[in-house]
């Protein structure tokens, strides 16, 4: 019989996600080959992208190579890491290795490692197509539609559809909605905002929320069964009249002098049942004389407070108020500045290479704050302050509160520990309002060194929503961080940027079966990491062995 050999190069595009916007980022070069092939319906399939992510992110050089003849494809120069690879094909779906559905093919790659036998096998995707109306039968133009993916247990975790095509989740100005390339499962559909959603609306104007097929609550919902190659068509919803959104406007003033207070970060956040501010930020900032407004809530109570993230040095107490039957005007939030500080150093133990104390000057700390005041939302993120030369750096504009202290800008120095004036203080410093917190040492490591790791199941085999990590932490100091990657397909797993020391290793899945997470409890190992080329150490987890036999 005469293979058959798909032709999808012209149908690809770049990619894509939706509900999350790619983000570009700094891709390393290293010296792993990885090689396969792709297959769809057992044939190869020609012309496919084959790319490799970090973390869901992708940029114009992530390792990426397009299929040949025979379906095979070759990723040259990728660096050390933990991967997903996937085929990228409109229309077609990449294998899900779990529930969670993410698409693509785990894959933890160590430097100068040849990988072969990467094989993906693609599948036509299913579709959900229908029309939106309202109460009078006339379309529902540029309306998104919301896509839930039930689990075994009917829930909605959340769910990420990967596809070259924002679009699809739009209705056209017939009112008109096909996504298509969906997985394998079961969906529901709908349109429009919830009662209590934590969301903003985006306009003017929302509609209720309303699902397939014209229920108003998810446990009425018709659920969508979509295979392989299925079309659902006429998944239609008829919504009911649109609603007035809301808008609150006033003026940002300080607390002590009733001066208007320019550029302050603000956020609108809903209040539960007990009056505390919860999720749905909208995030804004004042202008010229403090005011402020902010479009597009929907009806319902909310608090006005300073931003909790990113803080720019000020605090308030919140403002309840309530848009349920119109707009808020003349809301007045009084602000005060945090006047607390921190302040200190820097410093890599355990080198006197001048190429890697360099790196303090590219490094940055930030705090995270968990607030004294119970009544104000916690914790609070502090910008990020470079680092000087010597290592020194000094954090302003905090509230008092329970800080914990990280560095970023460098992917190979971690925070071992922090001390203050010769003592450590574990994961927290305590800082009262208004304190001038000095003498802080923030001891970090160089780690230059991976470790490479595989585990094998015996006596079963995992659930298949049942997703495993490992993770790294030392034991021969009073370490404060873990960390921690995703062991791959292969069951194969790479730490990357380590330094000389002792490590507990751990494995810990990510399932809802208790008896799994109990099989799991005791498996750790000791290693010690003293060079890049140690060898590959093997953990066996037994699922037939019961707790009490251990």
């Amino acid at each position: 019989m005469r293979k058959l050999s798909i032709a999808l190069s012209i149908l690809v595009l770049p990619l894509a996600f939706h509900s999350v916007q790619a983000q570009p980022a700094e891709t390393k070069t290293g010296t792993a080959t990885i090689s396969g092939q792709v297959r769809l319906k057992g044939e190869p399939a020609r012309g496919v992208e084959v790319i490799m992510v970090t973390n869901i992110r992708w940029s114009a050089n992530s390792p990426r190579a397009r299929t040949d003849e025979n379906g095979r494809f070759s990723l040259t120069s990728v660096a050390a890491g933990s991967y997903r690879v996937y085929a990228v094909a409109p229309g077609y779906v990449s294998p899900e290795e779990s529930s969670i559905s993410t698409p693509g093919r785990s894959l933890s790659v160590a430097d100068g490692e040849k990988v072969e036998n990467v094989d993906l096998e693609i599948k036509r995707g299913g579709v959900i197509a229908g029309r939106i109306k309202d109460s009078q039968g006339r379309p529902v133009i540029e309306e998104a539609i919301t896509l839930s993916k039930l689990d075994g247990n009917n829930k909605s975790p959340f769910y990420r559809h990967f596809s070259s095509n924002y679009n699809i989740f739009r209705t056209d100005d017939r009112g008109v909605y096909r996504i298509y390339g969906l997985p394998e499962g079961r969906y529901r559909v709908s349109v429009g905002y919830s009662p209590d959603a934590q969301s903003i609306a985006q306009s003017r104007t929302f509609y209720p929320r309303v699902f397939y097929s014209n229920a108003t609550s998810e446990s009425e919902a018709k659920v969508i069964e979509v295979s392989e190659g299925s079309e659902a068509i006429d998944v239609d919803i008829t919504v009911s009249d649109p609603k007035e959104a809301r808008d609150v406007s006033g003026r940002i003033v300080d607390a002590g002098t009733g001066e208007p207070v320019e550029r302050v970060g603000i956020e609108v956040c809903r209040v539960s049942s007990d009056g505390s501010p919860r999720g749905g930020v909208h995030e804004s900032e004042s202008g010229p004389n403090g005011a402020f407004r902010v479009y597009g809530l929907l009806p319902g109570k909310y608090a006005l407070l300073t931003q909790s993230r990113w803080s720019d040095g000020f605090v308030s107490d919140p403002v309840i108020f309530d848009v349920s039957e119109g707009d808020a005007s003349g809301i007045e939030l009084k602000v005060r500045r945090y006047d607390a500080s921190i302040s200190g150093v820097v410093v890599i133990e355990g080198t006197n290479d001048p190429k890697v104390l360099a790196k303090l000057s590219q490094s940055f700390v930030n705090a995270s704050i968990d607030l004294a005041d119970p009544k104000l939302q916690s914790p609070v993120e502090i910008l990020p302050v470079r680092v000087s030369a010597d290592g020194s750096f000094r954090i302003s504009g905090l509230p008092a509160g329970k800080a914990r202290i990280y560095c970023c800008g460098q992917n190979d120095l971690r925070v071992a520990r922090i001390e203050r004036n010769g003592a450590p203080v574990g994961e927290e410093i305590e800082i009262d309002s208004g304190e001038q917190v000095t003498g802080v040492r923030v001891v970090s490591l160089y780690g230059a060194l991976t470790l490479r790791g595989e585990m094998k199941i015996v006596g079963g085999t995992l659930p298949a929503d049942c997703m495993v990590g490992a993770s790294a932490l030392r034991t021969d100091q009073n370490a404060m961080y873990e960390q921690s990657v995703a062991i791959d397909a292969r069951g194969q797993f790479v730490i990357e940027n380590l330094a000389p020391g002792e490590y507990e290793i751990r494995v810990s899945p990510h399932c809802l079966a208790p008896e799994i997470m109990q099989r799991f409890s005791s498996v750790r190992k000791r290693v010690f990491v003293g060079s890049d080329n140690q060898q590959p150490f093997t953990f066996v987890v037994d699922l037939s062995r019961k707790e009490e036999d251990k």
